[in-house]
C-alpha cells in the first residue's frame, strides 16, 4: 500500500496540481498543491446542527524539509488569492492523507486577494 499512495502523490503532482506560495514567518517554499473543500458538521446538545466548510490544499510532504509542520497562521498564496492556515475542527490546522504521510491535507481560510 504505501508503494501505490507514494505513486499516487506523484500522479497527482504532475497532472492535479499547481505552484503555490507557501510562507511561514520568514521563510517561503514553492509546492505543488490540489485545491479542496472540507466539511464538518456538529450538532448541539440543543438539537441544532453547525455546518462548516474551509478551503483545504493537498501538498505533497516531500514538498517541504524535514521536520516542517503548518502552523495556523502561515499564509499560503495561489491565483492572487491569499489563504490562512487555521484549525479546522478536531484535526487542527492539517493532517497526513495516509498513514504513511506522503501528503499533507492544509486547512486554509480566505483571506482575499493579494494586495499589490
Amino acid at each position: 500500500m504505501k508503494e501505490g499512495m507514494q505513486w499516487l502523490a506523484k500522479v497527482r503532482a504532475g497532472w492535479c496540481t499547481q505552484e503555490v506560495a507557501y510562507k511561514q514567518g520568514e521563510s517561503s517554499y514553492t509546492v505543488h498543491a490540489s485545491p479542496g473543500i472540507s466539511k464538518y458538521e456538529k450538532s448541539t446538545v440543543g438539537g441544532v446542527t453547525i455546518e462548516s466548510s474551509m478551503w483545504d490544499f493537498l501538498v505533497n510532504a516531500d514538498d517541504f524539509p524535514a521536520e516542517f509542520e503548518p502552523t495556523p497562521g502561515d499564509i499560503l498564496t495561489m491565483d492572487s488569492k491569499q489563504y490562512e492556515i487555521t484549525n479546522f475542527g478536531d484535526d487542527g490546522c492539517y493532517r497526513y492523507c495516509d498513514p504513511y504521510h506522503t501528503t499533507l491535507r492544509i486547512h486554509t481560510r480566505l483571506l482575499g486577494d493579494v494586495e499589490a
